[in-house]
């Protein structure tokens, strides 16, 4: 079973009355946990709290808070002040937060969204779903078969790029493991679930199968679309990984009945037998 991971919680209802509240203290351990204490707080009052997250860093807390005081509104600056009064000296700051948009609130302290890999911090600009469709869509519009040529190469670019950020980790590690990690990221940025089905040398056939494949879910309703961004994305990553020219054909789809979607990508190891051709 997957468990979806919240990018971002925003809501929006003319009408409720929704509180954030930006908190930062300090952390005394094991005595006092500030996310914790906030959590305690809310409960005793019979309030649900929407959304917290919470952010650590040199023994310093910083939470923001979302909750519906819709009809309990009076109790904010009560909140206010049994926060003040619990936190104490480890309170560094607290805001309240005011949108602007009545009945509209998020994480306005929320940025910039970073992925951390073992305290190597990369910003990140994400894009729903949605949003790739729209893309799509107009490449196809615009060029025709040419707009699947082009996502071939923005992805063959990417996967290059991310081939030799992996070729640079620290460590004894086999091509399995480094594809294994870049599957793990892949599947942290929303890409789909990857399993690496088959890695034979001797064959030079790597098989690569996507479940929940973020392509296919937002080219679904383009007809005769194939998955040429990732297609393109994996080439490029193995034949970085691989130190070979090699090409790659989409066998299984999802959006022509199969259960998921299946790259087998094939090793040359001739030069010039043409890699960076989708």
């Amino acid at each position: 079973m997957q468990v979806p991971v919240h990018l971002s919680d925003h809501y929006y209802e003319p009408g409720r009355s929704f509180c954030g509240l930006y908190i930062v203290s300090k952390i005394e351990l094991p005595d006092f946990s500030p996310t914790a204490e906030l959590i305690k707080i809310f409960n005793r009052r019979g309030i649900l709290l929407l959304n917290i997250t919470s952010h650590q860093k040199d023994y310093v807390t910083h939470d923001f808070v979302i909750a519906d005081l819709t009809g309990k509104e009076a109790q904010k600056e009560e909140i206010l002040g049994e926060i003040r009064r619990i936190f104490g000296q480890r309170l560094v700051s607290i805001e309240c937060i005011d949108t602007g948009v009545p009945g509209f609130i998020y994480n306005v302290k929320g940025f910039p969204l970073i992925f951390n890999f073992s305290e190597n911090y990369s910003p990140v600009a994400a894009l729903s779903v949605h949003t790739w469709k729209t893309l799509f869509q107009g490449l196809i519009k615009r060029f025709g078969a040419g707009g699947m040529t082009l996502l071939w190469f923005m992805g063959n670019d990417a996967g290059e790029g991310k081939g030799l950020d992996l070729v640079k980790l620290k460590g004894a590690l086999s091509n399995v493991e480094r594809m294994k990690i870049a599957f793990a990221r892949l599947q942290s940025f929303g890409w789909g679930i990857f399993e690496l089905v088959e890695c034979d040398d001797k064959e030079n056939r790597i098989v690569i199968r996507v479940r929940d494949n973020f392509e296919e879910m937002a080219a679904k309703e383009i007809k005769g679309y194939q998955n040429s961004f990732l297609r393109g994305f994996l080439v490029g990553l193995i034949s970085i990984l691989f130190n070979s020219p090699c090409r790659g054909i989409e066998t299984k789809c999802v959006n022509k009945g199969d259960p998921y979607c299946e790259f087998v990508i094939r090793l040359s190891h001739i030069k010039g037998s043409g890699c960076r051709s989708p």
